[in-house]
């Protein structure tokens, strides 16, 4: 084989093994021991342009370039507008030795009219590169951030792993799944902080419960229960030692103690 065959022969081979470009395909931990800061600390500054200079060190600058070429990998050829860093936004903050970068969408930038319901990320990077966490809108568990009442009428924040709605008895248990405890204010931005339901029974996952779907009826409570927004008859499930099953009333769906729930005659309920 001549050379020139050869080189042309070895050019197909290496051109055949090069990977498509995959979003999230970097290596990332899941250090679920490290969480996301809840404060802006200092404050939240703007870069706005022709207003301030700012000054970036190389290891912020670094972090910034791998969360923006794992959520857009480099190498697409003919991108569309949505697929390009400069139509992404960044929020970042170092705490030590660790940069937490946020990454939206603009939509306005490429005047997208649909919106997704999931997107964005977040990452804990280390100042050599390494993403030690990473948490995809709507693909990755992230933290659960509760807000409690102290008998004080004082409030303390709690961040849990658990979905599970903590109690202020849980907070001395080793074992509860507590991640940290603050009573400092959550002010970041997309930081979605849960309080208790006053009176509400105890929702535990399993048993066909969907956590923020599922709807449950208070304790001691006997008659019907309007369902929230989001639960979808006869899909979002009651567990069986509820008590409770759905039926329509009033042209609404609700769950209603088993006992009085009327014997069906093979009609249609009546849907309103």
């Amino acid at each position: 084989m001549t050379p020139r065959k050869l080189m042309f022969v070895t050019t197909i081979a290496l051109s055949s093994c090069v990977r498509k470009p995959e979003q999230f395909s970097t290596p990332a931990g899941r250090d679920r021991s490290i969480i996301f800061p809840l404060s802006v600390g200092e404050g939240l500054v703007e870069v706005e342009a022709q207003k301030a200079t700012y000054d970036l060190d190389g290891e912020v600058m670094k972090a910034l370039m791998v969360a923006a070429n794992d959520y857009i990998p480099p190498g697409i050829r003919n991108p569309p507008c949505w697929a390009r860093h400069e139509a992404l936004t960044y929020r970042f903050t170092r705490r030590e030795d660790i940069i937490f970068v946020y990454i939206g969408e603009n939509f306005e930038y490429c005047d997208r009219k649909l919106r997704p319901i999931h997107y964005g990320a977040k990452y804990a990077i280390s100042k050599d590169g390494r993403i030690l966490r990473r948490v995809i809108d709507g693909f990755d568990e992230d933290d659960h951030v509760w807000s409690l009442k102290t008998p004080d009428g004082g409030t303390v924040t709690v961040v849990t792993e658990s979905a599970d709605s903590p109690d202020l008895e849980d907070l001395d248990k080793p074992d509860s799944g507590i991640l940290k405890i603050t009573t400092d204010p959550v002010n970041m931005p997309d930081v979605m902080v849960i309080e208790p339901l006053q009176d509400s029974k105890p929702i535990r996952e399993g048993n066909g419960i969907v956590p923020g779907m599922s709807m449950l009826p208070f304790e001691g409570s006997a008659g019907p229960v309007e369902a929230e927004p989001g639960v979808i008859p006869f899909v979002t499930m009651l567990p069986p030692d509820s008590g409770y099953t759905w039926e329509y009333r009033d042209g609404g769906l609700v769950a209603v103690p088993l006992e009085s729930a009327p014997a069906l005659d093979g009609g249609t309920p009546d849907a309103g």
